[in-house]
């Protein structure tokens, strides 16, 4: 009998053991931290900034809120001066489209018109005498400067067998 009040009191001792271990573990674990002293004036110091960190990070807090907002309004007029500058586009292709094809009616235009002016003219001309009719001839060419025309006209006359030149202006 001795034996198993031994066995017992082993039994007894470990399951003890194991329960002052499971339950006072960690006060002890926890007392061998290292501990710290500081004065009143490092603890003010310390809170002072502690105070100061934090306003400090509100203010970034606000101004990273204000920051995303203002982002959204840049994103959104970005977004609309896209939307703006296809819109401009897209009348610019029509504007150049409609220009093209009136440039193309003009010249379709122009070209079916009979010239109203030409640039240069010629004239040939008869010199005639009542009575013995045609006496001589000239010839001239003038040119268009403006609305106005300065030619030159030479003449012979072969009954008098004379030659004349002249400068002619038409307005």
């Amino acid at each position: 009998m001795k034996k198993s009040k031994v066995g017992y009191l082993i039994i007894a001792f470990l399951s003890a053991w194991v329960l002052v271990q499971f339950f006072f573990l960690p006060a002890i674990c926890s007392a061998a931290e290292a501990v710290y002293l500081i004065t009143e004036t490092e603890l003010t110091t310390l809170e002072q900034n502690s105070n100061r960190q934090l306003a400090i990070s509100n203010q970034l807090a606000v101004e990273l809120q204000t920051a995303r907002e203002q982002l959204k309004v840049s994103e959104q007029a970005s977004t609309e001066a896209k939307l703006q500058i296809e819109q401009l586009q897209k009348q610019l292709s029509e504007l150049k489209a409609s220009s093209k094809k009136q440039e193309e009616l003009q010249q379709t235009i122009l070209k079916s018109l009979p010239p109203s002016a030409p640039g240069v003219l010629r004239e040939i001309g008869l010199k005639i005498d009542v009575d013995d009719y045609a006496r001589g001839a000239s010839f001239g060419v003038s040119k268009r400067i403006g609305s106005k025309y300065i030619g030159l006209r030479g003449e012979y006359d072969w009954r008098d067998n004379k030659a004349g030149v002249w400068v002619t202006y038409a307005y």
